[in-house]
């Protein structure tokens, strides 16, 4: 346990020391000077520079050194937990700025996750983005109105397809992957399921503050009970088409590692790219390649920074670990990710959450005899994933019982397990053999 703990602190340190600051803007005006940055927010009242922890100031140097150059959206509130925070806006500013989606697909696939999430701010901003990026009116219009848009071009209808099977059903279909894959290559299918994976992260944020839209601006988005057009059976879609997972094994400087994929058929280290040779490198000397690695590795800059998001939640949160393989467990259920499902059960089962509690979560129902930190927990990251908020009382709840940090580093948790879940799902990882698959595919998953 202590060799453990001291290789994942020692992985945690060798990220920090090595990070760098966001590429810079391409527009060569100096970065803002950050006493001058006004902060909006709601329940998360808003920081002050002079006010923040030196942890805080790095992000936001990192924040206004980036191409964002500023710190609007969800950033006041990941500034409550920086470290993870900070890893979190670099890899959302690898997806939205540094991939090699077109313009108008990255923007198309930002609005369907806003829209799917009723996320208000994202959507306004986004909107205007979409539209400054050669989207269509009338594509954005049905977007809003929870319709499948007409007149798409060939690219962006591979795009919306992809995103909207991914979001609606949780799974993407033979057809569909191939299309995407054949289209954009296997990065650029890492690449969308990533940036929607970030926007949904953005959006839980944005909608648990009830960050305001500006002044002026109205909400733009109605509830609909199907904010996109539902495709099949919804979330009881079981893993489509045939599974046929790959293994690879090999040794690096002394070091043996595996991989395994199924859509995604995992690399020899001598086939791999600089890129990807490096990120391998510092996988192998943390946590592994296990999971989803294999599946990020595809986009390796990105993926280094999703790694580096990862070792934060796996070993650095502030909440206790029975609460936060609870919140994992149950963002696992909701996706189906069976591989994920698999690996934190025990997990959980090891920080203090008994068998019956996660047999009723595998099974769609609301477990019995909680004890109240755990009701508090269960019922925050619950509200998230089915009513895209959390109401006064709950917020309230598990603010009382884990603070601002805490509240963050759970929702962090949620979001970060929810992009593990939708890469694994699209290359349809399945669980290591000789086990079984533990869970049903549920239309409520999440009671």
């Amino acid at each position: 346990m202590r060799l453990r703990l001291f290789c994942a602190v020692a992985v945690c340190v060798m990220f920090r020391a090595n990070a760098q600051p966001p590429s810079p803007s391409t527009n060569s005006k100096p970065a803002p000077d950050p006493r001058s940055l006004v902060l909006a927010g709601d329940r998360f009242q808003p920081l002050q520079y002079d006010d923040m922890t030196a942890e805080q100031k790095v992000m936001i140097d990192h924040l206004l050194a980036g191409e964002r150059g500023g710190a609007r959206g969800p950033f006041n509130v990941l500034l409550r937990s920086p470290e993870v925070g900070d890893f979190a806006q670099q890899f959302g500013g690898a997806m939205r700025f540094r991939t090699d989606l077109p313009k108008d697909v990255s923007e198309t696939i930002i609005i369907m996750t806003g829209r799917y999430w009723m996320a208000q701010y994202e959507w306004n901003s986004h909107k205007a983005a979409a539209l400054r990026n050669g989207v269509k009116p009338e594509i954005v219009d049905a977007i809003a109105n929870g319709k499948r848009p007409t007149g798409m071009t060939p690219d962006m209808e591979v795009a919306y397809r992809f995103i909207d099977e991914l979001l609606t059903t949780h799974q993407v279909t033979d057809a569909t992957f191939k299309a995407a894959k054949d289209r954009y290559g296997e990065k650029g299918v890492v690449d969308m399921a990533g940036l929607s994976g970030w926007y949904g992260l953005v959006s839980m944020a944005l909608n648990l503050d009830r960050y305001p839209l500006g002044a002026g601006a109205q909400p733009e988005l109605k509830p609909l009970e199907n904010p996109l057009p539902v495709v099949g059976m919804g979330f009881a879609t079981p893993i489509p088409g045939a599974v046929s997972p790959a293994t690879t094994t090999f040794t690096v400087n002394g070091k043996t590692f595996t991989m395994r994929g199924d859509r995604f058929p995992p690399p020899r280290y001598d086939q791999m790219t600089p890129a990807q040779k490096k990120f391998t490198d510092v996988a192998v000397a943390g946590r592994g390649t296990g999971g989803s690695f294999n599946i990020s590795l595809r986009s390796p800059e990105a993926g280094t920074l999703f790694f580096g998001m990862g070792e934060r939640v796996r070993f650095h949160m502030s909440v206790p670990d029975k609460l936060k393989e609870l919140a994992i467990l149950l963002t696992a259920r909701y996706w189906g990710a069976q591989f994920e499902w698999q690996a934190h059960h025990r997990a959980g089962a090891q920080a203090g959450l008994s068998e019956d509690q996660i047999k009723a979560i595998a099974e769609g129902k609301r477990p019995v005899g909680m004890s109240a930190d755990e009701e508090t927990v269960y019922t925050f990251i619950t509200e998230l994933f089915r009513t895209r908020q959390a109401s006064d009382a709950t917020f309230a709840a598990v603010k009382t019982l884990v603070g601002e940090r805490g509240v963050v580093d759970l929702l962090v948790t949620a979001g970060y397990y929810q992009m593990v879940s939708m890469l694994m799902n699209v290359d349809r990882l399945p669980v290591n053999p000789g086990q079984q698959a533990e869970l049903k595919y549920l239309a409520k998953p999440l009671p």
